[in-house]
């Protein structure tokens, strides 16, 4: 329990024979002054023991039993007590309160402390964390409005950064800004959030994706005449990904002999594994048949993991450098491919699952088909992500227009 009082604090004489007159804070033996104002012996013994009622002294008074206020709610937010930090709110000093409500600080705890998150989301979090530090520095959460998102926003856009990243770095903002205001509660409970209705929202952005043709895609399967053999591994790998349910590189990457089972190989994608609460679906890929060829031609035998990449002992770390190294290198030899057949999209590892989702869209699976295929958690995740996809409708749609 604490006890919040105005006093009159002759402790100390000022010059004019004026005193501190200030809030304060008793808990326990534990007892702190928060200052307020400068008055005379005289002006104190008029407006708060005669209690003048001229409209000076009404709202004099009305001032002092408002910061009586703040301090109970700044106290009640506080878990544990912390002197220094409640004279920092009180008085909201930037250079105190930014010891731990920095955005930056925010930010580097979270991605650094918190141990659910993976690998990759603790890189986005950092790069989030730099961009709002390079467009203004030493910022705390009270300088998070909504007029601060919007000249954000504006700024980005200005520099050329698409919607869609502009969009993920404000939820890790909005992520960071609820984590610390709801779950560890250091955010005090007057602080104005921004992303309430009539503040900032933040964009839902759809982007239209360039996808192969299926006419496209069968001459990337069937093709032959490599320069190189890096060459033709990389367009193996990427066969791999598309007749695997368009999975991501980096679950290739951790993928064992033993997920092999039968005819399927079976697994969960890693992406979701840990996020995903509820109806966490197992991945089973298209049958053995159509794999066979390009595992036999890139398989390691010799080691427990298909591409032979890993040791049985890897973190998540190496596991995400040694799949941002090997997606660069492959990447680079499929540009081969997409210049020899002069491609209308890039051919990249990351386009595999896009053109697996295309090429069953296009041949009239039905969209929970796909959903369960892809290993999404839900139709309205597949909706999302075929949204920029059917350019063939668009063009259909729009090609009798004089």
């Amino acid at each position: 329990m604490a006890t919040f009082n105005i006093v009159f604090d002759k402790r100390a004489k000022l010059r004019n024979d004026k005193y501190n007159l200030a809030v304060r804070i008793n808990k326990g033996n534990d007892v702190m002054f928060l200052n307020v104002a400068k008055i005379t012996e005289d002006q104190y013994d008029k407006v708060f023991r005669k209690k003048l009622l001229d409209e000076k002294s009404i709202q004099f008074r009305e001032s002092c039993n408002n910061y009586v206020s703040k301090c109970e709610r700044i106290f009640n937010e506080l878990r544990p007590f912390d002197r220094k930090r409640l004279r920092a709110l009180f008085y909201e000093k930037e250079e105190e309160i930014s010891e731990s409500l920095l955005l930056r600080d925010l930010f580097k705890d979270y991605y650094t402390n918190n141990k659910r998150i993976k690998e990759m989301t603790r890189r986005h979090y950092r790069t989030s964390m730099n961009v709002f530090e390079s467009f203004r520095q030493n910022s705390t959460v009270f300088d998070v409005t909504p007029e601060y998102c919007r000249e954000f926003e504006k700024s980005k856009i200005d520099s050329g950064c698409s919607p869609a990243a502009i969009a993920s770095w404000f939820r890790s903002l909005r992520r960071i800004i609820n984590y610390y205001s709801k779950v560890k509660k250091i955010i005090p409970r007057f602080y104005d959030y921004p992303f309430l209705e009539g503040g900032y929202q933040i964009k839902s952005f759809i982007p239209s994706k360039l996808v192969l043709g299926n006419d496209e895609i069968k001459a990337v399967v069937d093709f032959k005449d490599f320069e190189t053999s890096d060459q033709e591994f990389a367009r193996n790998v990427w066969l791999l990904l598309y007749r695997l349910n368009g999975i991501n590189f980096c679950d290739l990457l951790r993928m064992k002999w033993t997920d092999i089972k039968g005819n399927f190989l079976v697994f969960y994608r890693k992406k979701t594994e840990l996020t995903t609460i509820k109806n966490v679906r197992q991945i089973r890929a298209t049958p053995i048949t159509g794999v066979i060829e390009p595992i036999e031609k890139i398989g390691v035998k010799s080691s427990p993991f298909i591409l032979g990449q890993l040791s049985e002992d890897y973190s998540e770390a190496t596991l995400v450098n040694k799949s941002d190294k090997l997606r660069k290198i492959i990447n680079k030899d499929l540009r081969f491919l997409t210049d020899k057949l002069k491609l209308s999209a890039p051919l990249t590892l990351e386009t595999a699952r896009d053109c697996y989702a295309t090429c069953l869209l296009r041949s009239g699976v039905p969209i929970e088909r796909i959903s369960e295929m892809l290993g999404h958690s839900s139709v309205l995740v597949t909706r999302h992500y075929l949204g920029g996809m059917n350019l063939d409708e668009t063009f259909d749609t729009n090609k009798d227009l004089f």
